[in-house]
């Protein structure tokens, strides 16, 4: 005996499509938040949005073949019938991806592979496939009467066994790694499998409604939030170790920074210039205080600093060289842009790279260090360039231990600011580095 699909029984037609359209509009809200999250993990991701998409596009085919049954017009006739088309696909494909995500998700808490129970389940969603295909051109599963209506074939039957052998599969493997998932991962299993099976029993004991929506919208409810939790803690525990490295990179760059030698150093040229040029000794000394007081203060700073305070550490470190070495060190200071922030001792860390290791190691070890900086397409640019003895680039980044500052500077300045460090240098020549710092304002 036929019976109809399109009955709804005690549930209003209207609550149906009310229901399931929600449950459309929250799969496309739910598909937006989570593909922002892609660049946390890719696959994962994906497959999620492919359970999330297929669900909410099943919701909507079933809430579009509700509404426009038992219209007689020919429209309506190729809506309906499309539209239970897609239903019937989109359920065989809403079990294969939440297969392969859910299964997924077991093997990376209990690191087992089930690829043999996802193989299973694949095929029973392929045959179910090429069933409804089937029925397309030789009707036996299902077809629509004169009115419009939906009527269920006596072969029917295989399509809620082949959906139901597919829940029941998946919830028999999950169910053995239960205890590894969390509160919420379990609830988002319980309502993409439990739910179907509850709709199934309660359609064979009398009830003849479409029960999609619910068991549809739980499932992609408690899965994304589930995912977004996950998410969320991922990112939590990251920040905290990003914390943590700076707070440490900090102390590190200091002790780095302000070296005892250096100081001696600067202390000792200022006691014997004192006798020979008393103001440019004092001034001398006023640089150092101030170089010490800007590399102190940054232990207060949380995050990056102003340009400007970064500048004028370098500044009084440059004069202080200059006052050492006699004028050997020249300095051109070009600031256009001042307006954006740096790692703290960004600067300061490749300055005094092309000092140390540039032009004090020339002969005659004299040179001149420029820094340039401008705005242009949304970037704060920072020219630094010396006539140093220079380097060759590829063998710098692949030796250990050599100028580890520049691999560092470059790490803290895409982790910090996802900003961009590119070095130019030739032996004999000289090296010119470039930091490319997006603007905040433009983001």
């Amino acid at each position: 005996m036929e019976v109809s699909m399109s009955e709804t029984g005690n549930v209003p037609q209207i609550i149906q499509i009310v229901t399931e359209g929600w449950g459309a509009f929250f799969c496309i809200i739910a598909a937006i938040v989570v593909g922002e999250t892609a660049w946390h993990d890719r696959k994962k991701v994906i497959g999620l949005l492919r359970f999330i998409v297929a669900d909410g596009l099943l919701l909507l085919a079933d809430a579009l073949a509700t509404g426009v049954q038992g219209q007689g017009d020919e429209g309506a006739f190729y809506i309906v019938k499309i539209s239970n088309l897609l239903a019937y696909l989109l359920g065989y494909l809403v079990i294969a991806f939440g297969v392969s995500y859910f299964g997924e998700m077991v093997e990376e808490r209990v690191h087992v592979s089930i690829r043999n129970w996802k193989l299973i389940e694949y095929i029973v969603a392929g045959v179910g496939i090429c069933l409804i295909l089937i029925n397309v051109f030789f009707p036996f599963l299902y077809d629509f009467d004169s009115s419009n209506q939906l009527r269920r074939l006596p072969w029917n039957s295989l399509i809620s066994f082949s959906y139901m052998l597919g829940v029941i599969l998946i919830m028999v493997l999950l169910l053995n790694f239960f205890k590894d998932l969390t509160g919420l991962e379990r609830f988002a299993i319980l309502s993409a499998l439990v739910l179907p099976v509850a709709a199934f029993v309660l359609r064979y004991v009398g009830y003849d409604g479409s029960l999609i929506g619910p068991p549809g919208l739980a499932a992609v409810v408690f899965t994304s939030v589930s995912y977004m939790i996950d998410y969320t803690a991922v990112i939590a525990n990251r920040e905290r170790e990003r914390e943590k490295w700076i707070a440490d990179e900090k102390i590190r760059l200091l002790y780095n920074q302000i070296k005892p030698h250096f100081i001696y150093n600067a202390l000792t040229g200022v006691y014997y210039g004192m006798d020979e040029d008393l103001p440019r000794s004092k001034k001398a000394l006023k640089d150092l205080s101030g170089y010490l007081r800007g590399s102190l203060d940054v232990l207060d700073e949380r995050e990056c600093v102003d340009f400007s305070k970064e500048l004028g550490t370098v500044r009084c470190y440059l004069d202080v060289e200059t006052f050492r070495f006699d004028d050997q060190i020249h300095v051109d200071i070009d600031a256009q842009d001042m307006d954006f922030q740096v790692p703290a001792f960004c600067i300061q860390t490749l300055v005094e790279n092309a000092v140390r290791h540039g032009i004090r190691k020339k002969n005659p070890p004299e040179g001149c260090v420029s820094i340039h900086t401008c705005y242009e397409d949304g970037e704060h640019t920072v020219t630094i360039v010396d006539d140093g003895i220079g380097f060759d680039p590829e063998e710098m980044m692949a030796a250990e231990g050599v100028h580890i500052g520049l691999r560092n500077t470059k790490k803290r300045l895409a982790l910090m600011c996802d900003g961009s460090m590119e070095i130019e240098s030739k032996p004999g020549e000289g090296t010119k580095v470039t930091l490319r710092i997006p603007d905040v304002k433009e983001q």
